[in-house]
């Protein structure tokens, strides 16, 4: 039976610089996976438009999750016959309704999200400029904030959060608010639409850098953790580096690749 591998990847830290978002040591790995018969899903917090605009610079067509797990893209791109979106999470709107009024007032002026802030300091907390920060504003399902609270009034915003049936993603400093959603749920829907017209043997390989990468980590064969030794995985094919992204996107991939073709 064929092994069709399956490569889900996170981008910012993972498969992206994170000074300077370049990826150009990776595109050459990247086209061999595709044209070997195998799979590249970029699933990311980034938005669908931002998560586009990377395709388009890889010249390849590949479908994707947005969003921490709130939309999937662009499946019938592997089969014909899958849709080209599903939406997971619950609209931008009616999420933070949700939120504002599960919240106590000393929670939410903690809470300084991004889309009330001018340009000038949303570039300097995303380091992106021009079209791209642009791009990042384009959000359907998630709000990223930062929190100015203790550690104790934080665990009780989570707390109050997932009561209310929402979710709050954390990836460095940034938090993002959105639905009961992640990447880890994501890929298994995923899995589920591809098995449905796939009868070859699927072999998953996860690639993170950050704690809101973790439950994707955790329902992959091989997870791959970049640059970050503090992301702790049970799991026997587990594999990290120290190199930074893009060249520990690389390292790790091939070194999952290796073992998956031994």
């Amino acid at each position: 039976m064929k092994n069709n591998i399956i490569v889900f990847t996170d981008l910012d830290g993972s498969l992206l610089n994170t000074q300077n978002f370049k990826f150009k040591k990776a595109k050459s790995l990247i086209k061999k996976i595709i044209k070997d018969s195998n799979f590249i899903i970029p699933n990311s917090s980034k938005t669908e438009l931002e998560i586009k605009n990377f395709i388009k610079k890889l010249k390849i067509k590949l479908p994707f999750i947005s969003e921490n797990g709130s939309e999937i893209h662009n499946l019938n791109t592997i089969e014909r016959k899958l849709p080209k979106k599903i939406t997971i999470a619950r609209d931008r709107n009616t999420i933070l309704k949700i939120f504002l009024k599960n919240m106590s007032k000393e929670i939410l002026i903690k809470c300084d999200f991004l889309y009330k802030m001018d340009n000038k300091k949303k570039s300097k907390i995303l380091g992106l400029k021009g079209k791209d920060l642009i791009a990042s504003s384009k959000r359907k399902f998630t709000y990223p904030f930062i929190f100015k609270g203790d550690n104790k009034l934080k665990k009780l915003l989570f707390k109050k959060t997932y009561k209310a049936g929402l979710g709050i993603q954390q990836g460095g400093r940034v938090m993002n608010l959105g639905d009961n959603v992640n990447k880890g749920m994501a890929i298994k829907k995923t899995l589920n639409f591809i098995k449905s017209v796939n009868k070859n043997k699927i072999t998953t390989i996860a690639v993170g850098d950050n704690q809101n990468d973790l439950s994707m980590l955790k329902v992959v064969k091989y997870p791959c953790i970049v640059s970050n030794r503090s992301i702790k995985i049970n799991n026997k094919n587990k594999i990290y580096t120290n190199k930074k992204a893009p060249e520990g996107w690389i390292e790790v991939v091939k070194k999952a690749m290796d073992k998956i073709n031994k």
